[in-house]
């Protein structure tokens, strides 16, 4: 009867052995997999990690070869400390390291480690005291097996995370060592005698009812921020003041400047920290629709707020009697704007599509109701011969802009609508716009070709939807029709499930990954260029996904949509919307020197990694992306 209950006893002891050396075995994975990431950020908590590891990776078999008090109590030991210093660092902050005193961020790979070592304790202790529970027969094979199975799921997602932590350091500079070099210094705005504008904006924290009781971050106090419009050829100064509790920076979306000037945090500059200032300086060359927004952890900065209208006006050109524009973004979520305007006023409307909430990136579906109207520009340039079009649907990519142009009508209203399916919505119209006479509400214009008395979603899936490529009349476009070009690139786009950044928990790292030619940035390999180079891109969609890639400091001459040349006019575009398995080729002229980011304005699908870089050869910047410098573009 004893030897019985010794031998029970002794199955269920052995229960306890196999979790606990698995446990051991995980948390030592892990810490080979953030040794190398560590070792770059400070070499000691390297080393520390990879001698933590070797102890553990030897005491793991051990608990199940030899298993006595000396060796339960060394591996428990190990496991303390670990989690005593891990504690440290994520609340107060160890004295010693890259940031001494401050507390680390909760990562996944870490809680996952700390985990283990939690459960190796409690299964260590238990068999140190010698009194495992009671359980049946072959309670340690039946519960062995399951355990072990995701406790070695947990350790693959945990070395998965540590491999892929957030990048550390990386200067994007295309500089090579034995040849001329041209630095960030070099690429601001040279002084000269334009006409100055001057404008301050103050980007602070606003409480704002259209955030559903969340804190806006703003430009100025105001959601989209304050409209700048200058004239072409001003010289536009713009000084960054930030109240927000981090770091930011401005981009100023379409424009062809200096490089310097280009506002992207870790390649063109520094991002500004909590109580700095930053002046912004250059002559706007284009007239057109642009924008304005933080490229400093884009994906949570522009939705929380920090975006707004930046129009030229022409030096010269047609006199319109009311000129407005519309920002619309998935964050406001406000009634329709009400813009005056008499019969026969001749109105600009320029749409501006800031940022949407939809992970597949669909574009919005413009709808302008009550009046015959044209497209007379596309992301701010100038069509060629546009011509009157009805009820149609105009799908906007984030980033991109519509300039519409048409006569008030004799009575009624004019109304912009986005009917862009809404999310949990029974009516996926948006009203965004209303104009008239004291912009009442009622829609009551003539509308010929639609259905007053169906719902607007229901309507739009009849609609034409306007194609930019067969519309207006053709003209000359040199950069598009050369034919041959000194640079050719493809990029494939493509996305799989993965793990990004995963040392950070607040960056939700499980997503689909996003890639260029099957890397992510900023591991993409930069598109190499040389001034007076005349540059070919075929962008070739293979998701499921809308993607309007956007090219910094340059823009696309269109040469194709699937295959199929223009026969329209011209269509010059700072952003093209890709969308699902569809192929785009655009071309530009390399004549505006310095490191531009090429990538989706699909705020999630960017930070993801679908981004990569235009360089022209030699360029040199002091910054750097990453956990060391705080500079995250996306």
């Amino acid at each position: 009867m004893i030897d019985r209950i010794r031998d029970a006893r002794r199955r269920q002891r052995k229960g306890l052995l196999y979790p606990a050396a698995i446990l051991t075995l995980g948390a030592a994975a892990i810490h080979f997999s953030v040794a190398p990431d560590h070792l770059e950020e400070f070499p000691a908590f390297g080393i520390l990690f990879l001698v933590v590891g070797a102890v553990q990776l030897a005491l793991a078999p051990l608990i199940v070869v030899l298993p006595g008090r000396r060796v339960f109590a060394s591996a428990m030991a190990v496991a303390a400390a670990c989690l005593l210093i891990w504690g440290l660092s994520r609340t107060v902050g160890l004295p010693v390291g890259p940031h001494p005193g401050q507390p680390e961020a909760l990562g996944l790979a870490d809680a996952l480690t700390s985990a283990f070592e939690v459960l190796s304790l409690l299964f260590l202790l238990l068999l140190l005291r010698g009194s495992p529970p009671r359980s049946r027969r072959r309670w340690w094979l039946a519960g062995t097996v399951p355990a072990g199975l995701l406790l070695t799921i947990a350790t693959v997602i945990g070395v998965v995370a540590g491999t892929n932590p957030l990048p550390y350091s990386v200067n994007m500079g295309s500089a090579t060592p034995g040849k001329a070099i041209v630095t960030m210094a070099d690429l601001h705005e040279p002084p000269g005698r334009q006409p100055e504008k001057d404008f301050t904006l103050t980007a602070q924290v606003a409480h704002i009812p259209i955030f559903g009781g969340r804190e806006a971050w703003t430009y100025n106090g105001t959601v989209p921020g304050p409209e700048l419009r200058v004239k072409q050829g001003d010289r536009l100064r713009v000084t960054l003041i930030n109240h927000l509790p981090a770091s930011t920076s401005i981009h100023w979306h379409g424009l062809r400047l200096p490089n310097a000037e280009d506002g992207v945090a870790g390649i063109t500059e520094d991002a500004v920290p909590p109580g700095g200032q930053y002046t912004y300086e250059f002559v706007v060359k284009d007239p057109g629709t642009y924008w304005y927004h933080s490229h400093q952890d884009t994906e949570n900065q522009v939705p929380l707020g920090l975006y707004g209208a930046l129009v030229v006006e022409p030096v010269e050109g047609p006199a319109y009697d009311r000129d407005y524009t519309v920002l619309l973004g998935d964050a406001n979520r406000t009634r329709p704007i009400q813009l005056d305007a008499k019969p026969g006023d001749l109105v600009r409307l320029r749409a501006i599509s800031a940022f949407m909430e939809d992970m597949n990136g669909t574009p919005e579906l413009l709808t302008l109701l009550g009046v015959q109207y044209r497209v007379i520009a596309l992301d701010g340039h100038d069509l060629n011969g546009p011509t009157e079009m009805g009820v149609e649907l105009l799908p906007a990519g984030t980033g991109q802009r519509y300039d519409l142009a048409f006569r008030m009508p004799a009575s009624g209203q004019v109304r912009l609508f986005d009917v862009r399916p809404q999310t949990g919505s029974a009516e996926p119209a948006r009203d965004w716009a209303s104009l008239g006479e004291g912009a009442r509400p009622e829609l009551n214009a003539a509308m010929p070709v639609f259905d007053r008395s169906k719902p607007l979603g229901y309507v739009a899936g009849s609609l034409v939807t306007f194609d930019p490529t067969s519309y207006g009349i053709a003209a000359p476009d040199p950069v598009a029709s050369r034919g041959r070009y000194d640079v050719s690139s493809d990029l494939f786009i493509t996305n799989q499930p993965g793990l990004r950044y995963g040392s950070h928990l607040d960056r939700i790292p499980l997503k689909l990954i996003h890639m260029f030619n099957g890397k992510s940035f900023p591991d993409t390999v930069p598109i190499l260029v040389r001034e007076g180079q005349y540059v070919r891109l075929r962008l070739v969609n293979q998701t499921d996904e809308y993607h309007p890639i956007h090219l910094h400091g340059h823009v696309f001459s269109v040469i194709s949509r699937n295959g199929r040349p223009l026969t329209g006019s011209p269509v010059h575009l700072d952003s093209i919307l890709v969308g699902p398995h569809e192929t785009w080729e655009g071309a530009f002229l390399a004549d505006n020197p310095g490191l531009w980011m090429l990538h989706c304005h699909v705020l999630i699908h960017a930070a993801f990694g679908l981004s990569t870089m235009v360089s022209y050869e030699g360029i040199a910047t002091p910054y750097v992306i990453g956990s060391k410098s705080g500079n995250f573009p996306e």
